[in-house]
């Protein structure tokens, strides 16, 4: 067993929710180099720094919730097996 926990969930949903973050945040990216450089638009240009702004807190938020469950099912899996998966419940017969 390793004694360090993985640095996030390796479940699909969080990856999906990062990888849609990160395109979302290129894709305001580009719209404000576009509104900037091409189309010479204050507004596209203000909506895609927008769009990066926001997409990055929530693509830091979500990292951070990863971290904490990745940390959280690390130390589950280690009382299990320090325990030898042995729950004491009324339940277990």
């Amino acid at each position: 067993m390793s004694d360090r926990p993985d640095p996030l969930p390796q479940d699909g949903i969080y990856r999906t929710i990062l990888l849609v973050l990160m395109v979302t945040i290129l894709s305001g990216a580009v719209f404000a180099l576009v509104g900037e450089y091409i189309w010479a638009s204050e507004a596209v240009k203000n909506a895609g720094v927008g769009v990066v702004l926001v997409g990055g807190l929530v693509y830091f938020f979500f990292r951070m919730l990863g971290r904490r469950e990745a940390q959280r099912r690390f130390e589950e899996k280690r009382r299990r097996e320090l325990l030898g998966d042995q729950e004491d419940g009324p339940d277990r017969g």
